[in-house]
Parts: structure tokens; C-alpha cells; sequence
């Protein structure tokens, strides 16, 4: 990643962003734990049409969305299923299981914001990979090595596994909501 940074002023340039694919969507760190000394962490996060982590709940982090475009289905223990569009912030605190799936029309582009940044961010590192070009991995699929790794990685940074992609928590599941 090319960053200005001075003792006042961080800058990351669009053209220069570094560009890497996590779960098959497309990434770009804006501000590290490392540049906010754990404060937060913010990247540029653009999801492929109905892509959809694994069901999963942090313990150290807050994961928080602005929404630039698309629309996301986001589903959390014991609240309603919630659409958020454009121009919406939602905040999924943690010890909340919970997931989302970036429309099934035409995927999402956010801002994905970790408060503080520790945990989740090691996840990311750790399972990402440089992209070739700047939109979701073309194809991507979820796969056994994929799922290893998530499961060996998850606990270190803060993240419990609670099911498979499309897995939803308990309350949402056979389309019953608390």
C-alpha cells in the first residue's frame, strides 16, 4: 500500500491503494491498526453479487458499515432481518452472531470500519490475497483450504465460526425471527 504519512497526516491515494481478496471479494485497507495504533481499522470493501461470509460473532470488535452502493441483507441473533441501501451506517457490535449477503442483483461497495482494530483485522491479513485487478475475485467459490484456514485463523484474531456461508443465526433460521 503507498500511504503519505507524516506526524499529522495519513493519506492513502485511490490509484495507489493495495488491492487484495478476502473470501473472494475485493479490499483495500485505508487506515491499519498499525496506523492508528489499534484504534481502528478502515478499508474500501467491494462484494460480489450475493457474496456472504460465513455465520460468525467477534469478541473484541465492533464491525461497522457505511454503505457507498448495492444493498446488504444483514442478519443478527434475535433482531429482524435488516436491508440497508446507499447512504446507510450499521453497526453489528460484538458478542452479536451475525451475517450479511451483498445483493444478489449487483453486490454491494462499502466502507468497513473495525472498532478497534486488533482482532479482525489478523483475519483478514491472514487469509487475504493480493488481487490481480480491482473488482471481486471473477469465479471465487468457497473451498476446503479456504475453510481451514478461516477455522485455524478465526480465534486468534477475535472471530468465532458459528456456521457455514448462508448459515443463519439460530433466530432467523426456518424463516422465524425473535
Amino acid at each position: 500500500m503507498s500511504v503519505k504519512t507524516t506526524e499529522k497526516v495519513h493519506m492513502v491515494r485511490k490509484a495507489e491503494r493495495e488491492s487484495l481478496w478476502f473470501l473472494g471479494d475485493l479490499i483495500q485497507p485505508l487506515a491499519t491498526g498499525q496506523q492508528t495504533r489499534d484504534g481502528i481499522y478502515i478499508a474500501h470493501y467491494q462484494a460480489a453479487p450475493s457474496s456472504q461470509p460465513p455465520l460468525h460473532e467477534h469478541d473484541d470488535d465492533d464491525e461497522i458499515f457505511f454503505i457507498i452502493n448495492g444493498e446488504i441483507a444483514f442478519w443478527a441473533e434475535g433482531e429482524e432481518k435488516i436491508i440497508g441501501k446507499a447512504g446507510d451506517f450499521v453497526i453489528l457490535p460484538k458478542g452479536v452472531p451475525h451475517t450479511f449477503q451483498a445483493s444478489p442483483e449487483s453486490g454491494a461497495t462499502w466502507l468497513l470500519i473495525l472498532s478497534p482494530s486488533s482482532s479482525f483485522e489478523k483475519v483478514i491479513n491472514a487469509v487475504s490475497k493480493p488481487a490481480e485487478y480491482e473488482a471481486p475475485e471473477k469465479g471465487w467459490q468457497i473451498d476446503a483450504e479456504t475453510v481451514k484456514t478461516l477455522e485455524r485463523v478465526a480465534p486468534s484474531g477475535g472471530v468465532r465460526l458459528l456456521g457455514a456461508p448462508g448459515d443463519l443465526p439460530a433466530s432467523h433460521r426456518n424463516g422465524v425471527t425473535s
